[in-house]
């Protein structure tokens, strides 16, 4: 085609091919459950294990984001807003899958990382892109087990170098040499979790024979020959050598990868607990015999006292950073209050986490990351809350209507913005995200800078909030800034 898409989505504004997009999460998993049932009928012995999910939709902010980044606004371009998955285990298996999509799908591109994985992080897997029956063009992937379970501590580090390259990017610089020391640094941790999953799943027989020295795991194996279960040793230490936050974090990893090198449920719940917390050893030799409450209880309050000296830290912290925001309360007074209250938080999150590894260790991995996601949503809530409400005391801020914005702001962002002003006009390509982004900046006390820039910077011509049908075909914004 003349305009280089090799094959585009239906011509639709942002808005309405997410919809398109909600509707097609049904058609996908039809599509895909109907053809693994097919590949099952004739060679069941090799499809056993082969299963698929249906992923969730991309975030709309992200999408958006991805549509002016990468496309230039072209909404036409974006093919990953519906997305699912086969996961299996063998290379045999990864061969035949990606055969039988060739022959039997409505592909529209292919790329397939196991037999070149990505350079800089020796990630792997297939990924495709199919027409479905309602022209909507959605993402297939085919993952490997043991890839698939180090993808979510991976994933972070991708993410993080990611975030340190767009912000050089936004501020139309090079990295600096720290930040590129940083991103080195980042990428290697994640070339090792590849390398190593990569060993284990035997996929070096798929990568291009030039290519496998380079992407071959070259560190040591445990005692039954994994390179999973090796990093969970390693990990393991470092955490028992980290104090009790360290412990946590670095206990999970370690037990997620034992798992992933083929452990038992209860030795990864061993191993979490003596990288998570260093003492106790008496509590859980007497629990290996007799579960009775009293070993129990003793084991949850050992790491409960650890948790609550951790969270006293993080309260103190916490209070100290409110003290310094509202005049008259100091940080002395916020340090204390917020120890109190963080150390009795933290050591009923502990205790909590400990209590899971008793009664349900499948909910582990997402109890730990939940909580630790809750507190730090917590500890950031307090101190914006705290700061924003007493300081309504003194001061009665203009109230700015959401219509009035998106009438008063450009289309365009500016370097000179401020980041909250910047934050809404990213996303005035599409009214819901508009209408989510102003409400997120209201909660957050941010709507009188975004106030005094439309007062500085009044437009020539008020643009009006389009209605549903009125919605434009296509937009061309500049890059989102901060947005991946």
């Amino acid at each position: 085609m003349g305009d280089g898409i090799r094959r585009p989505q239906p011509d639709l504004s942002f808005d309405d091919l997410y919809k398109q997009a909600e509707s097609s999460v049904p058609v996908l998993e039809k599509s895909a459950q109907d053809f693994l049932n097919r590949l099952k009928v004739r060679n069941p012995e090799l499809f056993k294990n082969v299963t698929f999910e249906v992923g969730p939709l991309k975030e709309p902010d992200r999408a958006l984001a991805k549509v002016n980044t990468d496309y230039k606004g072209d909404t036409r371009q974006i093919k990953d807003i519906v997305r699912g998955r086969f996961i299996v285990d063998t290379p045999e298996q990864i061969t035949a899958i990606k055969q039988a999509i060739l022959e039997e799908l409505d592909v529209d591109s292919m790329k397939d990382k196991f037999v070149h994985p990505v350079t800089t992080t020796g990630y792997r897997d297939i990924n495709t892109k199919i027409g479905l029956e309602n022209g909507h063009i959605a993402e297939i992937q085919i993952q490997q087990r043991d890839m698939l379970r180090v993808n979510t501590f991976t994933h972070d580090l991708m993410e993080e170098a990611q975030t340190l390259e767009r912000k050089a990017k936004i501020e139309n610089r090079q990295n600096t040499h720290e930040e590129k020391l940083k991103i080195r640094d980042l990428e290697h941790q994640m070339q090792e979790l590849h390398a190593a999953a990569a060993h284990d799943g035997n996929l070096n027989t798929l990568v291009k024979a030039e290519l496998r020295e380079q992407f071959a795991y070259k560190g040591e194996l445990d005692a039954k020959g994994s390179a999973l279960g090796k990093l969970s040793e390693t990990t393991g230490k470092l955490g028992r050598n980290g104090g009790v936050v360290a412990g946590i974090a670095l206990g999970t990893l370690s037990s997620a990868f034992a798992l992933a090198s083929g452990s038992s449920k209860a030795e990864a719940a061993e191993i979490f607990y003596e990288t998570a917390v260093p003492y106790g050893e008496t509590e859980l030799d007497l629990a290996r015999g007799d579960l009775d409450a009293a070993a129990r209880s003793a084991t949850i309050e050992t790491a409960s006292n650890g948790g609550s000296f951790a969270g006293a830290a993080a309260g103190a912290a916490a209070g100290a950073m409110i003290g310094s925001a509202v005049p008259g309360l100091g940080t002395a007074a916020g340090a204390i209050v917020g120890g109190i209250i963080g150390g009795l938080g933290g050591g009923i999150g502990t205790g909590y986490i400990t209590e899971k590894l008793y009664d349900n260790y499948a909910q582990l991995k997402s109890g730990a990351v939940n909580l630790a996601q809750e507190t730090a949503e917590s500890l950031s809530s307090a101190v914006q809350d705290t700061r924003r409400y007493l300081a309504s005391w003194f001061d009665d801020d203009p109230v700015l209507d959401v219509q009035v914005a998106f009438a008063s702001l450009p289309d365009r962002v500016t370097p000179d913005m401020p980041p909250e002003v910047a934050a809404l006009v990213e996303v005035k390509a599409s009214q819901m995200l508009f209408k989510q982004r102003f409400a997120e900046i209201e909660e957050h006390d941010g709507l009188p800078e975004v106030l005094a820039y439309i007062e500085a910077h009044p437009l020539e011509v008020e643009q009006k909030m389009p209605a549903a049908e009125e919605r434009p075909a296509h937009y061309t914004h500049l890059p989102a800034p901060g947005l991946g």
